[in-house]
């Protein structure tokens, strides 16, 4: 074991993919940082190469926000398995979000090849507690799952959604997206989904996730902007979360993308491209209806 100074971008980021870093806890660490500077070491492991970072991932995301040079690092000698069991029990205070357990669960099961019952022994927890988390991100659709937005939800919330078929999770994902909805509008939402009668209910509050909470809820619906119209209003919602999206990726990336392999890479730059254009011919179509004034 030994305590060493690090550079934040001299650290393997590999076991990140298990975590959420929400901006409000980034920016309180970094206030935290400012003014009392780094109580605790973060963790690493021994390795070839750069130390792999087992814990202190919101540390390191807000010195690189501060410009901070050097963090102190403990250096321990860990298997792989080792380094996600201590990932969860140096956290467990605090507490990791629901879907980072059932990632480090899936991960546990599924690349280290460990039963059940073993990662209840390592993580100190009950059998079940294991299996409900490992039902719940097998049955999250893998989209949700890499969208770190849903974490913001709550625990209750994301325990509906696996239990819907995932081509519905990613639609009432994508209307409360749209729409700008808070977490806990769209966990109303999913229980309203659930319980809906009929297809065209459904489709209904698809359409208009804010008009069917309201109306669930027995408040008025916010009025309607008389300048943009109902179709124009969902168009500047859309506009809008088009915006909160590139305001996420910009922040990503300049917080480090870990350590991505050439096949990964490839991955983002289809999804990239694809994006591209279709947004690329939304803001296209959007800039020629403008150009044309008014009917």
């Amino acid at each position: 074991m030994a305590v060493v100074r690090i550079a934040p971008n001299d650290l393997d980021l590999t076991l990140g993919r298990l975590r959420l870093l929400p901006d409000p806890a980034i920016q309180a660490m970094a206030e935290s940082l400012r003014s009392k500077g780094q109580l605790s070491p973060m963790v690493a492991a021994e390795r070839e190469g750069p130390p792999m970072l087992v814990d202190g991932f919101v540390r390191r995301a807000a010195a690189l926000r501060l410009g901070l040079e050097w963090l102190t690092v403990e250096i321990l000698a860990l298997t792989p398995v080792q380094m996600k069991t201590q990932m969860y029990l140096r956290n467990r205070e605090r507490g990791l979000q629901l879907i980072e357990e059932c990632r480090l669960v899936r991960d546990l099961v599924e690349s280290d090849r460990l039963t059940q019952i073993e990662v209840s022994d390592l993580l100190e927890r009950h059998a079940s507690w294991v299996s409900r988390r490992l039902a719940i991100i097998r049955g999250l659709s893998p989209h949700l799952v890499s969208e770190g937005a849903i974490g913001r939800l709550s625990s209750g919330c994301v325990r509906k959604l696996a239990l819907l078929p995932q081509r519905n999770q990613e639609e009432l994902w994508a209307a409360a997206l749209r729409t700008g909805l808070s977490p806990s509008d769209t966990a109303f939402l999913v229980d309203l989904w659930a319980k809906a009668p009929s297809a065209e209910a459904k489709a209904w509050l698809l359409e208009q996730p804010v008009a069917a909470i309201a109306t669930a809820r027995g408040r008025p619906q916010p009025p309607l902007d008389l300048r943009l119209g109902e179709a124009g209003e969902e168009a500047r919602r859309a506009l809008e979360t088009m915006g909160r999206s590139g305001l996420r990726i910009v922040h990503r990336i300049r917080e480090g993308l870990g350590d991505i392999g050439p096949e990964g890479r490839e991955m983002l730059s289809q999804t990239r491209r694809r994006v591209g254009v279709d947004s690329g011919a939304a803001l296209t179509e959007l800039d020629g209806w403008l150009s044309r004034g008014a009917p």
